[in-house]
């Protein structure tokens, strides 16, 4: 393992790291990374904008001191989810139920691939008050190859 964490893909004999870069590379391969540069960009900017919120997240869910915790509660709750959500929810609606583009991208996958862990760090349903949100989750789990995929993975405990 080239930085000695998971995860770690292996392409050609050569070990890559990092899961945002193996995305990239992955969505590349399967045309879900843009038509051009400045596609790329956008998608780009939108998954480095869901990156930044899922830190927000997790730095008060990994927040040790409970005092400070329960602070930092009160904005994430108040403010930050919010903030980001309403933000995201208006993106989804005027992309047709995606993120960007108004295409499936990977920028759908990678929503919707992180947001068990998002409502779990958060101990809520992050989507209930935005269905344009929850659309382009939906569309990504109706993909007929991530349904597959998800019959037949592994099952994780929480």
């Amino acid at each position: 393992m080239p930085m000695g964490q998971m995860p770690v893909l292996e392409v050609d004999g050569k070990r890559v790291h990092q899961s945002l870069a193996m995305c990239r590379y992955v969505a590349k391969q399967i045309n879900l990374a843009g038509d051009n540069p400045l596609e790329a960009l956008q998608i780009d900017a939108i998954v480095d904008t869901i990156n930044d919120f899922r830190l927000k997240i997790a730095i008060v869910a990994y927040e040790p001191d409970d005092i400070v915790k329960e602070k930092k509660l009160i904005t994430l709750n108040s403010e930050v989810i919010p903030f980001y959500l309403t933000k995201l929810n208006v993106i989804a609606k005027e992309n047709n139920g995606h993120l960007v583009l108004g295409k499936p991208t990977w920028a759908d996958v990678y929503f919707a691939g992180i947001l068990d862990y998002l409502n779990y760090l958060t101990k809520t349903n992050l989507l209930e008050n935005f269905p344009n949100l929850q659309e382009v989750v939906n569309k990504v789990l109706d993909h007929e190859n991530v349904k597959a995929y998800i019959a037949k993975r592994p099952i994780t405990e929480v």
